[in-house]
Formats: C-alpha cells, structure tokens, sequence
C-alpha cells in the first residue's frame, strides 16, 4: 500500500497584509468557499488509485487540476484544514503572518482561544488513517497545512516512512508515505524509493505485489 500525500493549491483569494482580529475571523469563515488561482500544470494518472480530500473547494479543485480518475475523490471532513483564530480580539491591524503564526503556535500549545488543539487535529487525522489502513489500497490525499503536517505525524508513529516534504510542503508538493515494513531492516529509508538497487526491499515489495 502507498499513499501519496498532496498539499493543496493557494486559494484564489487572499486577504490584505493586514487586517484586525474580525478581519482575520472572517478571512478564516470564508476560506473553505475560496476555489484555486489559476496555475498550468500536467495531469497525472490516478485511475488506479482512490482520491481523499477535505469538504473545501481548494481541495476539490487541486484534485481534479493534478490527477485524471475514474471515482470520484472521496470528501471527508476529517481531512478539512485547522481552521485559525484571532489570538486576540482587537481593533489594531496586525500583518497577517502574525496572525497566523500565533494562532498556530496557540493551535500547537492547546490554547482554549483555538477551535481545535493539536492534539484534537491529531486525533481527528488519527480516524482519517483508521479508514485508509482498513481499507488497504493505493491511495492520494489532498489537504494542506496543519492538517498535512499531522497526517505525517500520524503515519509515522504508525510506521510509516515519508519521503520528500521534510520542511513546510508548498502548493501542490508530493509527498510518498510507504510502510516501514518494506525496508531492509531497521533504516528509516524506504529502499525501493532511495536505494532502487536494494534487493532486499525490492523482493519484499514483490511478495507483497507492490
């Protein structure tokens, strides 16, 4: 089983550089109703696996921009991004990285200002990859962000090995997700991915018809 891991496309809409504590909140509500911005790029064929997304347009649409399929991709709100809140109410005009870089860090902390702690976001991704294990076929995930980065959590503690999208993943950025179990041993590489030479992990993925 692989799983290709896929950070969305930047919405088509973005709100100022600035904005106050009701700017930021209504920029945040309004997020998920955002489509894509344009971008060019080749389609690749997806046919054989099963596509994951979250209820947002922007997901939706990253999907069907990236991959030629036959089943529809599967929306799950358990793959819908943190959604941020203001990290105080105020009238003062902060720039938006502010904004967000202290609600992530209250997000990661716990903090009762956020809708969701970090802790919460891995759980709820925790269910997302109950489904996946269960259903056990090659499959795409799109979602992005805080969401991405828990999903990789996730998968690793369970003994999966990531490969690619170490730091913060851009738009449209790949990352491939393999169980552990096909590595030579106690490596933390994927040997068929890193070391296509390794014939150890080449003969387990053929036993395993991968």
């Amino acid at each position: 089983m692989k799983i290709i891991l896929v950070c969305q496309a930047e919405a088509d809409t973005r709100p100022g550089t600035r904005c106050d504590s009701a700017g930021f909140a209504r920029a945040c509500e309004e997020e998920a109703a955002h489509g894509i911005a344009p971008v060019s790029v080749k389609k690749s064929d997806a046919r054989r696996y099963r596509i994951h997304t979250g209820t947002g347009r922007a997901a939706q649409e990253t999907a069907a921009l990236l991959f030629d399929f036959t089943e529809a991709p599967e929306r799950t709100p358990l793959l819908d991004e943190v959604a941020l809140r203001p990290f105080r109410d105020t009238d003062a005009a902060y720039p938006l990285r502010l904004w967000e870089a202290v609600g992530t860090a209250q997000w990661a902390l716990g903090s009762g200002r956020q809708a969701e702690s970090r802790r919460e976001t891995l759980e709820r991704v925790g269910r997302f990859v109950d489904t996946l294990e269960e259903e056990d076929r090659d499959c795409i995930v799109v979602c992005r962000g805080r969401t991405l980065a828990a999903l990789k959590t996730v998968l690793r503690r369970r003994g999966w090995c990531i490969e690619g999208g170490e730091l913060r993943p851009k738009p449209l950025d790949r990352i491939r997700a393999t169980k552990r179990t096909l590595h030579c041993g106690g490596c933390h590489h994927n040997c068929l991915l890193t070391e296509p030479k390794c014939q150890i992990g080449r003969a387990k993925a053929q036993d395993r018809g991968i």
